[in-house]
Formats: C-alpha cells, structure tokens, sequence
C-alpha cells in the first residue's frame, strides 16, 4: 500500500504544476438608471374646468323670437343664443373677435365639432356662428350634460352651463 502511494505522488506533483485556470472577468456593474424626465403635466378634461362666471337670462322679442345671454350680471354678455323665426336660423355668437373668418369649435358631452363663424361687429365684438333651426348639434348644446366649451383662436375658452334657457331658444325657432 505504501508502494501505491509513492507511485501516486509523481502524478501528485504533476497535477501540482497545471497552471491555474484564469481568473475571473469581474462582474459588469449595472448600467446606471437613465435620468428621471420631469412627469407631464396632467391633462385636465374640459368638463373639470370651472365653469366661467355668468348666469343665463332669457327673452322674448316680440316678433323677432327669443334671445338667450350668458354672463355676468350687470355686463356685456359673453354669449348669446338667439332664434331669428323668419330666417328659423339660431344664431350663436361669443365675445370676442377673429382675426379672419374661422371656426368656431363646440365641445359639448356629446363630442366637439366645429362651425364656420365670422365677426360681426359691434361693440363689444363678437364672433357668431349661424344654425338651421333644425340643425341636431343645437340639440347637442342644449342637451349637454350641465356645459358646452367655446372654443375660438385667439380667444379665451368659455365654459358655459346648460341651462334650460339654451333649449328655450332653439325650440322657439323650431
């Protein structure tokens, strides 16, 4: 058995003289988190934005139909809704004026759509856009579940509510 061993010990001593495998390539660090870009600002949706100031009045114009202003008491209005009967045209217009004819873009719960409008003059301007009384986006307007958005360029937007003196209108042109 001792002989065994001496003859085990030149290969001992061989397998001493391998050469040591190589080391290791050390593990690659993590790349470095790419720099946090600022968040979006949040979207607001229309129908959070605060209603501008402003109550509804309703009038009769004898012989020439009913009108319908929106605004603060005691100023100009900011938005009228008037029904010509002879024409059976509902009228809109806004504050405001266009530097050239447009569009003037409607936003209501039932989805937006645009409408060809022009200045119309007077003092304060305004921008107005004409309907056929039978037109079913005015049903849109009144219909709205509690605003409408008018939205002209240049202009600031005008959340308006619906109230009941909108539907008035177009009925009394219908």
């Amino acid at each position: 058995m001792v002989r065994s061993a001496f003859a085990l010990l030149p290969l001992l001593v061989l397998a001493g003289c391998v050469a040591a495998p190589p080391p290791r390539a050390p593990a690659p660090r993590p790349a470095p988190p790419a720099p946090a870009l600022p968040a979006a600002p949040p979207q607001q949706d229309w129908r959070d934005v605060p209603l501008t100031p402003g109550d509804w009045r309703w009038q009769a114009l004898p012989g020439r139909g009913s009108i319908a202003q929106f605004g603060p008491a005691g100023q100009a209005a900011l938005v009228a809704l008037r029904c010509d009967p002879a024409r059976r045209v509902v009228q809109l217009s806004r504050a405001g004026a266009l530097a050239a004819s447009g569009m003037l873009a409607v936003t209501t719960s039932f989805g937006r759509f645009a409408v060809p409008a022009g200045n119309g003059g007077g003092t304060p301007p305004a921008i107005i856009a004409q309907f056929a009384a039978a037109d079913a986006r005015l049903d849109q307007l009144a219909f709205s579940r509690g605003r409408f958005l008018l939205d002209a360029p240049g202009q600031p937007q005008l959340v308006v509510p619906a109230w009941p003196e909108v539907a008035r209108v177009i009925e009394d042109c219908r």
